[in-house]
């Protein structure tokens, strides 16, 4: 058999098996709403020769099976410079070589002119994409943002402000393990698809900019496309073309309502196109009418929101909370010294709600994360440690109906947990080598609707417990960016946001506010299940009015529970012994007659005497008291080994310390 014959019977086994693949993977599906694709009549693509011409091919009726070309034109030379050349909307052509990143814009009476030149450097960046190597591994939607894999295998994505000359974002981190394609395109806003560079399976995936989302992730449709040797390209709307070794140009469309392949490997171009050194296209030629991003949610800015508090790797106390008007309030405070707190809005003009979370990244710097009153999670960094200075505010996106929780795992990465209006649990991960927040994932659920709580488990997984619809507790496991099966914890109509306590050997008590108002409490014990059983918590004399903050004791090594009562007043309970998961009665937590507005945040700190125990509520008026707690000697162990029982006459003391208040904004 002659070499030529024998090409041609292998490229005709490949795409016999190409084709199969994608009618496997494409299986019918039931009926749908109507094709949401709208095309052009007319797109343009483009090709350039070895020679340096750029021409450019006409394309009608792009999405469709009856798609034909017009008559070719030159319109360009010199293009043999660009190592790699891509499409944008809009008539934009990108060329890119050894000195940067350029800009091009086609019209319909030729090239659009600045400045007296057709081209214009946007960038001296991205020059490894005109290499062999990477050339395949950037890409433009119809929207223009740009997305390329990293050298690192990460995929980023950029946005340039044409009227501004500036770019809007810049190496924004999506996701890791993109390094295993070889090829990706987009085919629509946010909508890539990457090739498998061992066994040429595609992938599809849908990201949404606005909320910074994963709406489609990693869904495959098929082997076999490294049989597309000489590239893909995509004119928009779920289109993809595939240039063979042979010169075939191959049209494809997918349908993303039924996950259909409505145009499935159709000839369109017959010899040649391996020729042209780069191949692109308009890619606002075709676009898809359905919206995927996600409406924001109503946040109301929430009243008399309780604190959040840590100690810093520094030593010193951070607190930060949000007002009835929705700034954010920062505080610093030396542990020995509780009027040397600097208290300031570091809000600016915006607006947040809710309880903010205190973090540390892995160089020691905290974090305030917080919702924004748009809906958005937002965060701001510690410039450096121990310092007044903040980094500028970063907008995570989400589009949340809840208040962010976010955990430092085992292997000291960050996630950042959120609910959205739908109900589902979406997580933004920390990237594995960087500092950088990866793209928000859906991680599962149905019916949530409380704001998540997350602890660190062993192992770098977290547990996350959230309530759902019916006011019944949910827990899973949270371990390598994927969730685990949902538990019901039993009971229903709780409501606010359960406190977690995690004790050694990562067995956890969970405390929460039951259908009759009183505080109850379940575990989860070694084995990673739960009993199911709530006790309550503190007796009958007081009457809770919100939700219940709980602490581990370092000092003693019991749980004790701190509760605003409808008195205003702040109640405690604590365990009758180390680990017993029994209370003694509710006692008043405060020393002085004057009543609270917002829920205490009970936490513990060291400072020259040891550790200590204390919580931090506001006044009506917004000031704010910190009661530092004075457990009994006789609750820890003896020189005998003996603890006594909380209820052995023995009470805890109370110390009030009014804070200084606000000193001046950011």
């Amino acid at each position: 058999m002659e070499r030529s014959q024998w090409r041609g019977r292998l490229a005709a086994t490949q795409v016999v098996a190409l084709a199969a693949t994608l009618l496997a993977m494409a299986q019918a599906a039931p009926a749908s709403a109507a094709d949401t694709v709208s095309c052009a009549a007319s797109t343009s693509v483009f090709a350039a020769d070895s020679g340096g011409k750029l021409w450019r091919y006409p394309l009608n009726t792009p999405g469709s099976t009856s798609a034909t070309w017009s008559t070719r034109s030159q319109i360009g030379n010199g293009w043999q410079t660009y190592g790699r050349v891509i499409g944008g909307p809009g008539g934009r052509v990108y060329g890119i070589n050894a000195s940067g990143l350029y800009r091009y814009r086609w019209t319909s009476s030729g090239w659009e002119m600045v400045n007296g030149s057709a081209a214009r450097r946007i960038s001296t960046g991205f020059t490894q994409f005109a290499t062999a190597t990477a050339r395949d591994k950037i890409t433009v939607d119809e929207r223009g943002d740009f997305y390329a894999v990293d050298a690192e295998g990460r995929l980023r994505t950029y946005r340039y402000d044409e009227a501004a000359g500036t770019w809007t974002f810049f190496s924004r981190l999506l996701d890791t393990g993109w390094g295993r394609f070889n090829l990706i395109v987009a085919a629509g806003q946010g909508v890539l698809y990457a090739r498998d560079a061992t066994d040429g399976r595609l992938f599809r995936y849908r990201y949404d900019a606005d909320s910074q989302r994963w709406i489609d992730y990693q869904l495959q449709l098929g082997t076999g496309w490294n049989a597309f040797s000489k590239g893909l390209f995509s004119v928009g709307g779920d289109t993809l073309f595939g240039i063979e070794a042979s010169g075939i140009l191959a049209q494809y469309r997918f349908r993303e309502d039924n996950s259909t392949w409505v145009i499935l490997r159709r000839t369109i171009g017959t010899s040649g196109w391996q020729n042209f050194s780069n191949v692109a296209a308009i890619t606002n030629g075709c676009t898809l009418s359905v919206s995927h991003v996600p409406a924001r949610p109503s946040v109301p800015v929430a009243q008399y929101a309780p604190a959040a508090v840590t100690q810093a790797t520094s030593n010193s106390i951070e607190l930060a909370h949000t007002d009835n008007i929705g700034r954010l309030l920062h505080g610093r405070m030396s542990p020995d010294n509780f009027s040397s707190l600097q208290l300031t809005a570091i809000s600016g003009s915006e607006g947040f709600s809710g309880v903010p979370a205190l973090s540390e990244n892995t160089q020691n710097l905290v974090r305030i994360t917080s919702r924004n009153i748009n809906s958005d999670v937002w965060t701001r960094t510690q410039s450096t440690a121990g310092s007044p200075g903040w980094s500028n505010w970063t907008d995570l996106g989400g589009r949340m109906a809840s208040s962010p929780a976010v955990v430092r795992l085992s292997d000291q990465r960050e996630v950042v947990f959120a609910v959205d209006a739908g109900g589902a649990l979406w997580a933004r991960r920390q990237d594995p080598v960087h500092a950088d927040l990866l793209a928000w994932r859906k991680l599962g659920g149905s019916g949530l609707t409380g704001t998540p709580v997350a602890v660190p488990l062993a192992d770098a997984s977290a547990l996350v417990v959230v309530a759902d619809s019916a006011g019944t507790l949910q827990a899973a496991r949270y371990t390598a960016g994927t969730l685990g099966t949902w538990t019901s914890l039993g009971g229903s109509g709780f409501t606010g946001t359960p406190a977690v306590v995690v004790m050694p050997g990562y067995r956890l008590r969970i405390f929460a506010r039951n259908a009759e108002g009183r505080i109850a409490a379940t575990e989860r014990r070694t084995d990673g299940t739960f009993t199911g059983v709530w006790a309550e918590v503190g007796g009958s004399g007081t009457v809770p009015a919100g939700t219940p903050s709980a602490l581990l004791s370092p000092v003693t090594g019991r749980i004790g529970v701190y509760v605003r009562g409808t008195d205003g007043y702040i109640h405690y309970a604590a365990e009758t012994a180390q680990g017993s998961g029994t209370w003694g009665n509710w006692i008043p937590a405060q020393d002085a007659f004057e009543t609270y507005a917002t829920d205490p945040t009970a936490f513990s700190f060291t400072n020259s005497n040891g550790p200590n125990v204390a919580y931090l509520t506001r006044t009506p008026g917004g000031t704010l008291r910190l009661y530092t707690v004075q457990e009994p000697l006789s609750w820890m162990a003896g020189a005998d080994g003996v603890q006594r029982s909380a209820g052995s006459g023995e009470r805890p003391a109370f110390f009030r310390h009014v804070l200084p208040e606000e000193s001046v904004s950011d």
